[in-house]
């Protein structure tokens, strides 16, 4: 497994870091619900068409409960919540919820562990599974398409 990644310069003029390079992470493609679905299908005994089924399901009910205020903990997936997003006021007395909620946002936090310092204190760096044997390699094929999208 490995992320690729291209070295691009910064150009935004006035930033402190302009001039110099950064990694860039080059997407590699899309993998859709019917993808996932053939590899589950090949790991498992679960049939394809059983694995949308689950997971739509699965879609409904976390859109359910996130949109009923809770928190949904997948577990090694992660966390989903709703935010709302919305303007300033001077006082609370000024709220309109028509006319300050500006929308929604979707909010993901991978499932993670602090690490553990000397002194047996839970601080520090987390770790978060997902990111288990992920490596990063520089690629020298630029596609300009990317370049476009990112």
């Amino acid at each position: 497994m490995a992320i690729h990644y291209r070295l691009l310069q910064n150009k935004i003029k006035g930033s402190k870091n302009y001039g110099k390079y950064y990694a860039h992470t080059v997407k590699r493609g899309v993998v859709s619900l019917e993808d996932i679905e053939a590899m589950i299908e090949e790991n498992c005994t679960a049939k394809a068409s059983d694995v949308r089924l689950v997971l739509r399901e699965l879609f409904d009910t976390v859109k359910f409960y996130m949109q009923n205020g809770y928190t949904v903990d997948l577990r090694e997936m992660g966390k989903l919540s709703i935010s709302v997003k919305s303007v300033c006021v001077d006082a609370p007395k000024e709220f309109r919820r028509d006319r300050h909620i500006t929308g929604f946002k979707c909010n993901y936090t991978p499932e993670g562990k602090r690490y553990k310092s000397f002194d047996g204190e839970a601080k520090g760096h987390i770790h978060r599974s997902l990111l288990d044997g992920c490596e990063a390699i520089e690629t020298r094929y630029y596609n300009t398409s990317d370049s476009q999208k990112d």
